[in-house]
């Protein structure tokens, strides 16, 4: 692994066996976070964004997952690749070195146990705390994250509690451990705006408290914005741009990338129709020999057609996989 990083992903491929056959739901995946960063993934429904990240935890069902590639990742005992672990040795990983915020923490958290009970339960399992000292920390815990007065908060159950207050429980849990690496899966889609606003907060001041890494996965560029250091676009089942934040807001390369960002809503549209990405997104039931956007690019040629495109490294943090990264940038 390169200095700095604490995950590496190279060329990962997740195939899933449905009974309409196999979805090659991510198809050579490369990707790289730092050590106290905080890296987005952005794209479309269905682009893969969930589905390679939680291979990084291998949460998907083994009996009908197939991982290819490398899932290098700087855990407390070392590095490790995650990829040929089992379950008993992931085990060791999820929830100490690697936590996850899920996307829905109304169905993500035990409808029939108490809130703190839970962080307890976690803590006890993964840092060997007494009963005494888990419910101490899940207290402080509690109190971090804006859960008051944390002591009832402790003993009610999730379904006493409103959205905003569990996505809190949530991020409670995944800090609990001290992770070195957070997957926030789209934590703030539920929530209304006031509270999202509160929550991303929330996310950026314990992660520069804890210097704790984080991939931040969402369908707004406003969020990523405002929150990210650097920037994965994926279309498709792969990663098609990465830069830092300013890099993708105001050099983007690729069409899908520009076309992502001009759909987004800006001050002073009023009035004015809303651009439109034509098309859909293909289905993964194949694997790609062209470039996938292809139908969709006003760039396309039988170039695109007929092989897919490589990453081009433009510098040290942005990098691009398109044949007309030139003409888009106005070089052509």
């Amino acid at each position: 692994m390169k200095e700095g990083n604490i995950l590496e992903i190279k060329d990962l491929c997740v195939n899933l066996m449905t009974v309409r056959g196999i979805i090659y739901a991510v198809q050579g995946v490369n990707l790289n976070v730092k050590e106290g960063e905080i890296h987005g993934i952005v794209g479309e429904s269905g682009c893969g964004k969930s589905v390679s990240t939680k291979a990084v935890m291998k949460l998907h069902d083994e009996e009908k997952t197939e991982y290819t590639g490398n899932i290098d990742f700087l855990s407390s005992k070392g590095e490790v690749d995650i990829v040929p672990l089992n379950k008993k040795q992931m085990r060791e990983i999820k929830g100490k070195d690697i936590a996850m915020i899920f996307q829905d923490s109304m169905t993500a958290l035990n409808p029939i146990m108490k809130a703190g009970e839970q962080i307890a339960e976690q803590l006890r399992a993964k840092l060997g705390l007494s009963k005494t000292d888990a419910k101490k920390r899940a207290l402080e815990m509690f109190e971090k994250v804006g859960i008051l007065p944390a002591e009832k908060r402790y003993e009610q159950y999730p379904f006493e509690m409103s959205g905003g207050m569990l996505q809190r429980v949530m991020i409670a849990m995944a800090l609990s451990c001290e992770p070195k690496l957070l997957i926030a899966d789209e934590p703030t889609t539920a929530l209304d705006v006031t509270i999202q606003a509160q929550i991303l907060e929330l996310i950026k001041d314990l992660q520069r408290e804890s210097k704790t890494s984080v991939i931040f996965i969402t369908h707004d560029l406003g969020v990523i914005a405002e929150i990210c250091d650097s920037v994965s676009v994926m279309y498709a089942g792969r990663v098609i741009e990465t830069g830092t934040v300013v890099e993708i807001f105001d050099e983007a390369c690729h069409p899908y990338t520009k076309a992502l960002l001009e759909s987004n809503p800006k001050e002073g549209d009023q009035g004015e129709y809303m651009k439109t990405i034509s098309g859909a997104p293909p289905l993964l039931y194949e694997k790609f020999t062209g470039c996938p956007y292809a139908p969709r690019c006003d760039y396309a040629t039988e170039e695109c057609q007929g092989a897919l495109p490589e990453t081009v490294v433009l510098n040290a943090t942005h990098s691009v996989a398109c044949h007309h990264y030139k003409r888009v940038r106005g070089e052509e």
